[in-house]
C-alpha cells in the first residue's frame, strides 16, 4: 500500500519500477525483470521517496498530508495522544524553490531511468596489445565558452570547435600511442564552462560568456565523452573514465558521472569511476595515479593528502603521479617518489585571461604507464593545429 501511494509522486518509469517491485516481491527480482542494475532501481526508488517527503508524504514519519506539486513542505508539527498516536497536524508549505544541485540531481535521475543502455560491441578482445595503461589527459576544456580571436588575439573557441577539437585530439593521440590493453580517459575538471541555467560557475558568483545556453553545453559534453569512449574501445580492451570535478561545473560533472555510470553499466569493457570525492585515484601495477582539479590545492597539499589518505597504496607503489588542471599551463615538480604535474587547457584564454595578460600553449597529452616501470612513453598534440 505504501509503495502504491508513492506513484502519485513518480514519473512514468518510476511507476513501472514500483509495479515491478509489487509484482515480483523484491527489489532484486524487480531489477532482474526490468533488466536494470539493482543500484539504479534503488536510486530511482529513493528519488521518489525524496520527492514525496518534500511534498509532505512520508508515512514512516507520520506525514500523510501532501501539498500541491507547485509547493514544498517547510515544516510539519504533529501532536500525539498519550498512546503515541497522532491526533493533530499542521503542515507549513511554500512555493517550490529548487536548488541547482537538486535540479541537476533530478535531471540525472530522470535521464538515467529512461536512457537506453549502451549495448556491448560484438568485438573480440584485441590481441597483441602491450600490457600498458595509456592515460589520455584532457586539461580544462571549458566546453560552452565563447571566445573570439578579435577579442583575445589568439583563436576562436565555441561549442562546435570545442567538440571537434577535443575528439580530434583524442583520435590523434590514439594513433600516436599505438594502442594498449587499458585506456584511462582523464578529464581534469572544468570540462564545461558554466554550472547552471544562469551561466555562472559552481559558486554562482561569476557570470560566464557562453556560446549557446547551458543545455547546449551539457549535450556537447556528453557527445564528447561518448565519441571519445567509442574511439578508445576500438584500440583498447578496457576503457576507464575518470571525471574530475572542477570549480566551473562541479554539480554538472557529478550528475553527468551518475548518468554515464548508468549508461555503460552493461558494457563490461567500460568502467566509470565514482566522482563524489574531488580527489580520485587509481592503482595500475606499481603506479599510483592521483587527480584533483587544482582549485585551492597546491602540489604540496596533494602530496600530503596522497601520503596520508592513501598510505596503503603509497606503500605498495614505487611510482606516484599527481595530475591537476586549473592553472591552464604546464608545470612539474618532484617531491620524493611523487611527480605532480599541471596540464595545459584546450581553449585560448577568455576576456578575463586576455585582459589580465595570462596565456599559455594549448596541448593534450597521452601518457603510457608500464605495470612495473611506471611512465615509459609520452605523446602530445598541439590544439592550435586542430582549431
Amino acid at each position: 500500500m505504501i509503495l502504491e501511494s508513492l506513484k502519485e509522486f513518480a514519473t512514468k518509469r518510476q511507476c513501472e519500477i514500483i509495479d515491478a517491485i509489487t509484482e515480483y516481491g523484491s527489489q532484486k527480482k524487480a531489477a532482474k525483470a526490468l533488466d536494470i542494475n539493482s543500484r539504479t532501481l534503488e536510486r530511482s526508488l529513493q528519488t521518489v521517496k525524496r520527492q514525496a517527503s518534500k511534498r509532505g508524504w512520508s508515512p514512516d514519519h507520520d506525514m500523510t498530508h501532501s501539498v500541491p506539486d507547485t509547493h514544498v513542505v517547510k515544516g510539519v508539527s504533529t501532536f500525539y495522544d498519550s498512546e503515541g498516536k497522532p491526533i493533530r497536524q499542521w503542515v507549513k508549505s511554500d512555493l517550490k524553490k529548487q536548488s541547482q544541485e537538486d535540479a541537476l540531481q533530478s535531471f540525472a535521475d530522470a535521464l538515467t531511468e529512461d536512457l537506453p543502455k549502451y549495448k556491448p560491441l560484438p568485438i573480440k578482445p584485441l590481441t597483441e596489445l602491450p600490457e600498458h595503461l595509456t592515460a589520455f589527459v584532457i586539461g580544462d576544456a571549458h566546453i560552452g565558452m565563447r571566445v573570439t580571436k578579435e577579442r583575445n588575439g589568439d583563436s576562436d573557441w565555441n561549442l562546435e570547435i570545442a567538440e571537434r577539437v577535443t575528439v580530434g585530439a583524442i583520435e590523434k593521440l590514439i594513433h600516436a600511442s599505438g594502442g594498449s590493453d587499458t585506456a584511462l580517459l582523464v578529464q581534469l575538471g572544468d570540462f564545461g564552462h558554466s554550472d547552471n541555467l544562469q551561466n555562472t560557475t559552481s559558486s554562482g558568483q561569476n557570470h560566464m560568456d557562453m556560446d549557446g545556453d547551458y543545455g547546449d553545453s551539457v549535450a556537447a559534453q556528453v557527445r564528447v565523452y561518448r565519441r571519445s569512449i567509442d574511439l578508445l574501445l576500438k584500440s583498447h580492451n578496457k576503457v576507464i573514465l575518470m571525471m574530475v570535478r572542477g570549480n566551473h561545473n562541479s554539480s554538472t560533472s557529478r550528475c553527468m558521472n551518475i548518468m554515464l555510470q548508468a549508461f555503460y553499466e552493461q558494457e563490461p569493457r567500460v568502467e566509470v569511476l565514482e566522482n563524489a570525492n574531488k580527489f580520485q585515484s587509481l592503482v595500475y601495477g606499481k603506479s599510483l595515479i592521483v587527480t584533483h582539479h587544482g582549485d585551492r590545492m597546491k602540489p604540496q597539499r596533494l602530496f600530503e593528502y596522497t601520503a596520508r589518505s592513501l598510505s596503503k597504496e603509497w606503500g605498495q607503489c614505487d611510482h606516484k603521479y599527481g595530475l591537476m588542471g586549473h592553472i591552464h599551463h604546464h608545470s612539474a615538480i618532484e617531491m620524493g617518489s611523487m611527480i605532480i604535474e599541471t596540464f595545459q587547457a584546450l581553449p585560448s584564454g577568455d576576456a578575463w585571461h586576455s585582459d589580465s595578460g595570462y596565456g599559455a600553449k594549448r596541448t593534450m597529452s597521452a601518457i603510457v604507464y608500464d605495470k612495473q616501470h611506471g611512465e615509459v612513453q609520452r605523446h602530445k598534440v598541439g590544439i592550435g593545429q586542430l582549431s
